[in-house]
């Protein structure tokens, strides 16, 4: 008898974790398939499968019954996270248990992987070729996720497909529930001495220059067979990126209690800004400290509106007792920020990571000004009750290990 390949851990069928998860809690393949209300040779069967695929042991097997190792544990962890997802994904008026555990049985990752793509893309054609199925695989995997919740998802029009108000809800958890397989999968890996995964970053301005590059080379250091997606862009849309878990973490200033609910933040340290101005301009030659209401006619480049930086900006001119100065330019781009500097008679406030090397090489020199509460906080933002997987571990480990450099 022909027996069935073996899965990719990112492919698991949900209905298999499930299967792990209630061992796990009855302790024996027969309690658990009492739970389930299905035959303990299922159970055994699906065990059984799930080990060969993840190539690791999900239970020490006794007399007294089963108990998971520390993979199967990591199993159990993303089924109940999958389950927190599939909960937000049904509607409140409905039976929501008994919906999310027929969920659980019926929902696969094909399934999920094409109503995720065809909603990106607003296309099934190009869902297709993306995913390389052909279009009516692509549809009957449609068709069976609409019949699992029980509600047209998407609705074909002219030019393509478009979300129901069902499917807007559904999509996110559905993200986020591939995102917490690919957590798994990489987990798993480790547990077998391997070191592959994906990471997918999203870096702020203040973290590009200097932070993340560093933490980044020592990752790939220890996890040589990683590949690490960077995505840059302003925090607002980084924090849309986060909640869907198109991005495992942001690395950069935090917002603090302006932060929204569904994230949430974690120190690495804390930095005060610094003036800077090009070599050659006629404050690089100042000895003594001045204040910043003899510098307000200076030629300010500031930082954009509604950033920790230019929140800094703020509060250091309010605590000088100084008016704003009318700033020539609003950028939060460090490159661009540094070439301005170069190339003119401007003065700005930068986080001494940015200018690092240029103060180093001369190319920029620091201004004696007394600056008072320009101090903020740094570190990396997740979703709230995001899975860590090793990746993410490391990336923090050698983040926390530059942060002595950075204060």
């Amino acid at each position: 008898m022909a027996t069935e390949p073996p899965e990719k851990p990112q492919d698991m069928r949900l209905r298999m974790l499930r299967i792990v998860e209630a061992t796990h809690q009855q302790g024996t393949a027969v309690a658990a398939a009492q739970a389930l209300h299905v035959s303990t040779s299922a159970v055994s069967r699906t065990l059984r499968l799930a080990e060969q695929s993840l190539r690791v042991p999900l239970f020490e097997r006794g007399a007294r019954g089963m108990v998971c190792t520390a993979p199967g544990l990591a199993v159990v962890r993303a089924c109940e996270a999958i389950r927190v997802e599939l909960t937000a994904s049904v509607p409140e008026g409905a039976p929501q248990p008994r919906q999310v555990e027929s969920l659980l049985r019926v929902l696969t990752v094909p399934m999920l992987r094409c109503f995720v793509t065809c909603a990106e893309l607003a296309n099934e054609t190009l869902a297709a070729r993306s995913l390389g199925l052909s279009q009516p695989a692509v549809s009957q995997q449609l068709r069976s996720l609409h019949q699992a919740y029980g509600r047209a998802l998407v609705q074909r029009t002219q030019r393509g497909i478009r979300l129901t108000r069902d499917g807007q809800r559904v999509l996110g958890a559905l993200k986020r529930v591939l995102n917490v397989l690919r957590v798994l999968a990489e987990q798993m890996s480790a547990y077998r001495g391997e070191t592959s995964g994906r990471l997918h970053l999203g870096v702020l301005p203040m973290a590009s220059t200097s932070l993340a590059p560093q933490a980044l080379a020592a990752l790939l250091q220890r996890m040589p067979r990683m590949v690490v997606t960077v995505s840059d862009g302003t925090y607002e849309a980084m924090a849309r990126q986060l909640k869907t878990g198109d991005l495992d973490l942001v690395i950069g200033p935090l917002r603090g209690e302006l932060v929204s609910p569904e994230l949430e933040e974690h120190e690495l340290f804390r930095e005060s800004l610094i003036a800077v101005v090009r070599r050659g301009h006629a404050l690089a030659a100042v000895q003594r400290t001045r204040s910043l209401r003899q510098l307000r006619t200076q030629g300010w480049i500031a930082p954009l509106p509604d950033t920790p930086a230019h929140a800094a900006f703020e509060r250091a001119f309010r605590a000088a007792d100084a008016p704003l100065p009318d700033a020539s330019f609003h950028a939060n781009s460090p490159a661009l920020v540094r070439a301005l500097l170069m190339k003119s008679d401007h003065i700005a406030l930068m986080s001494p990571l940015q200018v690092a090397e240029d103060l180093h090489s001369g190319a920029l020199v620091r201004v004696p000004v007394a600056l008072r509460q320009v101090e903020r906080r740094i570190g990396i933002t997740v979703r709230r009750g995001f899975q860590w997987p090793p990746s993410c571990v490391c990336l923090l480990e050698a983040l926390r290990g530059l942060a002595p450099l950075a204060t």
